[in-house]
């Protein structure tokens, strides 16, 4: 069987990389030969997570742009093989490659297309991609959204054909979260009513919303404490955090290798967020049977939550709305996880 190759911009860990290595996992446990490519240099969050299962060939490229020349060549030089590229800036450049050199290269959308929350320099670079998007994703074997809502959005912004665009939910490797957290302790003081949030702190989550709901929560529940786990070295992050007091019951995790005994433990996860595209780590924290308070930043929340069974969801840019929602969804304390929306088959149908 001919190899497929998964490229990746570098091994910084964020939503998309994780992804692409779970349908990784699902790839070869279905059969297919797996590897990776890395455009970037070999070392980051995501180097033990990939190398110990996969075969990673590194270009050691500062930029993603920078490595056209060097994607061309190992495309030229693996003439049997199969692509798939899972965030903007690499679609694009794997696209423009897979062109010249005629090579099957299938493309997953991390974002909605109508995401008009970046600002600054970040959302000129949005912008930018927008317009490479329009010119190039037409190339692509398939394009993989992350849902229906996600489809229809690609369909009009991007006058793409109907049968090229496939909604397909992201996995969840229940079996890899679950023993990523089999033996180990309680991260958390026993005495308290834990409520945490995973994110890589952007404004599209809605940490500043959290914030403003958790002091009704505390009010609420006076032994409530907030941790918020992911990378906050960014300006904008900084700036989240500076408003944070000792006194506020709120702890920063910074990014954790391995967030899933946070997940495990803690009494109720939180999802603030503005916009999503899908948000996996709500699934992550329901394979712990953890009950979720979160924003309907996407319609598929509606799908997943099933209000007082496994959580309760409401408007986003609403604290008072969320607080409400965090109290009631901590009651449930532990909730049956039945959902699963991920259609293997229609995955693996694209491989073929």
């Amino acid at each position: 069987m001919e190899t497929i190759y998964i490229i990746l911009p570098d091994l910084s860990a964020g939503g998309a990389e994780r992804v692409a290595i779970t349908i990784a996992r699902i790839l070869k446990k279905s059969g297919y030969n797996i590897e990776f490519i890395n455009l970037g240099k070999p070392e980051g969050d995501m180097y033990y997570w990939i190398e110990p299962e996969f075969k990673m060939t590194s270009f050691g490229c500062k930029r993603v742009l920078s490595a056209i020349p060097k994607l061309y060549s190992f495309m030229k030089k693996h003439p049997n093989a199969k692509y798939f590229s899972s965030r903007e800036h690499v679609n694009i450049v794997g696209l423009l490659c897979a062109g010249i050199t005629k090579k099957e290269i299938i493309v997953r959308i991390p974002n909605m297309p109508k995401n008009n929350l970046v600002k600054g320099i970040a959302g000129i670079k949005a912008s930018i991609i927008k317009g490479l998007n329009q010119k190039l994703l037409g190339k692509a074997k398939w394009v993989i959204a992350q849902n229906n809502e996600m489809r229809n959005q690609l369909l009009e912004f991007y006058g793409l054909s109907k049968r090229k665009v496939v909604a397909i939910n992201n996995p969840v490797d229940k079996e890899y979260v679950l023993n990523s957290a089999k033996e180990v302790v309680n991260p958390f003081p026993k005495d308290e009513v834990v409520f945490l949030n995973v994110c890589n702190i952007a404004y599209s989550k809605g940490i500043d919303i959290l914030l403003q709901a958790w002091g009704i929560v505390v009010n609420a529940i006076p032994n409530a404490h907030l941790y918020i786990a992911g990378r906050n070295n960014s300006e904008y992050a900084q700036q989240t955090i500076s408003h944070v007091r000792d006194k506020d019951k709120v702890t920063f995790l910074g990014f954790q290798s391995n967030p899933y005994p946070y997940l495990k433990y803690c009494d109720c996860f939180v999802l603030p967020s503005r916009m999503e595209g899908f948000p996996n780590v709500v699934l992550e924290a329901m394979c712990f049977n953890r009950p979720v308070a979160s924003t309907s930043c996407v319609e598929v929340i509606k799908e997943i939550i099933n209000p007082g069974k496994n959580g309760y969801y409401c408007d986003i840019e609403d604290p008072e709305a969320l607080a409400e929602i965090m109290i009631k969804a901590v009651k449930l304390k532990q909730i049956d996880n039945s959902y699963d929306l991920f259609d293997k088959d229609k995955l693996l149908k694209l491989f073929c």
